[in-house]
């Protein structure tokens, strides 16, 4: 099944409330991490090696979003972790009931190459900072979070370049409009919904660094979304959010671009976005290049560090 499509699938029974849970040194563990804290709870049978990885995959991973957003998405919320038989990571989700929390069930036997491996938990906190919004702009939170999870662990180290740049190049075909697509708010498919959502960013992205001659990127909009109190306990307008954003950077950019995509279908030429920034695609596969005399690689470089 495709990463993309696992993400969010499966509703937690322990999200209305967990019984019999563990944690690494205590039921109801609490991690401070980037200026605010994460509520664990374990339920099931995790052996203590597990739940020592899961430690360290969860301080990773929020460690990585604390270098993009500058501080955790929320001061605090609950991490709802249950044990399923065998390997990996699934059933992201966020919500609130009405304490914020995110859930996902954890294979009693993942190691930890498969949690260094792991892009669910980034992904499910992307959304813990972005403020809830309409069904219509869906897209805008799931395109958030792939686009923020993908750039948030290469810089953070936990993948490379080259995979974070493989990973965009191989995904976003998927999000471009098809024949009788209408615009983001119109088409709510799943393509359009995750990749559509993540074509919108890195749009979004260049547009702010191009008029900030790199000095500023999307995440410095984001951090403005978290300095004005923007998170998933709060229901905002997409209008709001992007006004909120655009503010933080003193630009127009994600409004404009917005106005552009939300009601009509916009073509983009991928083929060629790729090669301005210096994405290389191999013959067969695989990895891509770099073009570092590219006009945009400056941009690419911008986006990845």
């Amino acid at each position: 099944m495709n990463r993309r499509e696992i993400c969010r699938l499966g509703l937690l029974p322990l999200m209305a409330g967990a019984s019999a849970c563990v944690a690494a040194d205590a039921p109801g563990a609490t991690l401070r991490l980037g200026g605010g804290e994460i509520v664990l709870t374990l339920s099931g049978d995790f052996s203590a090696a597990t739940r020592r990885e899961i430690q360290v995959w969860i301080k990773r991973s929020a460690d990585a979003l604390v270098r993009y957003l500058g501080r955790l998405p929320a001061p605090r919320f609950e991490l709802r972790l249950e044990a399923a038989p065998g390997h990996g990571v699934s059933g992201g989700v966020t919500d609130r009931d009405p304490a914020l929390f995110v859930g996902a069930r954890v294979g009693r036997e993942t190691d930890a190459a498969e949690f260094l491996d792991d892009w669910v938990l980034v992904h499910e906190m992307v959304h813990v900072g972005v403020p809830r919004l309409p069904r219509a702009q869906n897209w805008l939170h799931e395109g958030l979070a792939t686009y923020v999870e993908t750039v948030a662990r290469a810089r953070a180290g936990i993948t490379s370049a080259e995979q974070l740049w493989s990973e965009l190049s191989r995904g976003m075909p998927q999000g471009l409009p098809k024949p009788g697509d209408r615009g983001l708010d119109r088409t709510p498919t799943w393509g359009r919904t995750y990749w559509g959502g993540a074509i919108f960013c890195l749009l979004a992205d260049l547009r702010i660094r191009r008029a900030s001659s790199g000095r500023l990127g999307l995440q410095h909009a984001l951090q403005g979304v978290l300095a004005a109190g923007g998170n998933y306990g709060e229901d905002w307008s997409a209008v709001k959010l992007l006004g909120v954003a655009d503010a933080a950077v003193g630009q127009t950019s994600l409004s404009d671009l917005y106005a552009e995509m939300k009601d009509q279908p916009m073509p983009v030429d991928l083929d060629s976005l790729w090669r301005e920034l210096g994405v290389v695609q191999r013959p067969g596969g695989g990895a891509v290049q770099f073009d570092d005399t590219a006009p945009g690689a400056w941009l690419r470089r911008g986006i990845g560090s």
